[in-house]
């Protein structure tokens, strides 16, 4: 068992203790599609998405997956945990198969009621770093990521993103290269995930080759505090390269971390792991 060595209490928005005026207050709402692909173990590519939130003034942020946002708000109420199973087992009706006069379950049919991702982003009014949520295993972690990390080239390229012209940029950030498409008449310097810092919100970013994408489908001006995640949860503290590191390494091992388990069509799986590394790829670096 690792060592606690962060414990931190994280409110729900709609406690009654929580003043909203102890948050710094968006300016923007913008929701983006998050596209990532993994491959299946017959060898055919699978493409993910997920619903993600930015809520940004120009000097804080917060970038969220909407469903991971409202599973931790239900959690978070008493009676969250047995609505959330009225919610599988509703959930698992979809799954139901009859014929021939039987019936059977549908595994692929089977979806996770607010099944979103993970990670979570923030940053602290007028901080130089970025504050980066995300779980494994299970457990919760916090690590922070330098902004000076992502530095930018601006290139002379336009293109029209929901009715704003947008400036194309490259930087070639943690491991992979990323071509973002950001709006100067939307003055936030902020964008999804951990991409920022230019002069304007970034509307769209791709990595090189398509593995990961983030695209604008909504922005909205906001006044509503950026407030924290939902629930309460202790927090192990740790760095970037560490968690990204292990994380991996439970994809490609997993019976290391499964004592006892053995993995079924194990080459399949492993080629399918190997096809797709993480969103940031230097954890291999020394």
């Amino acid at each position: 068992m690792r060592k606690i060595i962060l414990s931190v209490l994280m409110a729900a928005a709609s406690s009654l203790s929580i003043i909203a005026a102890d948050y710094p207050k968006a300016q923007i709402k913008a929701v983006y599609t998050y596209k990532y692909l993994t491959r299946h173990t017959d060898g055919h590519d699978i493409e993910n998405t997920d619903n993600m939130m930015l809520l940004a003034s120009p000097v804080a942020s917060r970038f969220f997956s909407v469903n991971t946002e409202q599973y931790d708000s239900l959690m978070a109420r008493p009676d969250g945990k047995e609505k959330y199973q009225l919610m599988s087992r509703e959930a698992m009706k979809d799954a139901i198969v009859h014929e021939n006069g039987e019936m059977r379950i549908d595994m692929s049919r089977v979806k996770k009621p607010l099944d979103g991702v993970a990670f979570q982003v923030t940053r602290k009014p007028d901080a130089d770093v970025l504050d980066v949520y995300d779980s494994m295993a299970k457990e919760d972690y916090v690590y922070q990521v330098p902004m000076s990390d992502l530095l930018w080239e601006v290139g002379d390229s336009v293109k029209t993103i929901l009715g704003y012209e947008c400036q194309q940029a490259v930087s070639d950030y943690h491991g992979r290269r990323w071509t973002a498409w950001f709006a100067p008449d939307v003055p936030v310097s902020s964008g999804p995930w951990q991409l920022m810092g230019l002069p304007g919100l970034i509307m769209e970013a791709e990595s090189d080759g398509g593995e990961y994408s983030f695209t604008i489908t909504g922005l909205e001006a906001a006044d509503c505090p950026i407030t924290p995640r939902p629930g309460e949860r202790d927090l192990f503290k740790t760095t970037r390269k560490k968690f990204l590191a292990e994380k991996r390494d439970r994809h490609l091992n997993p019976e290391k971390y499964m004592p006892g388990v053995t993995l079924v069509n194990r080459d399949d799986a492993m080629k399918a792991a190997l096809s797709h590394d993480l969103i940031e790829t230097d954890y291999k670096d020394k």
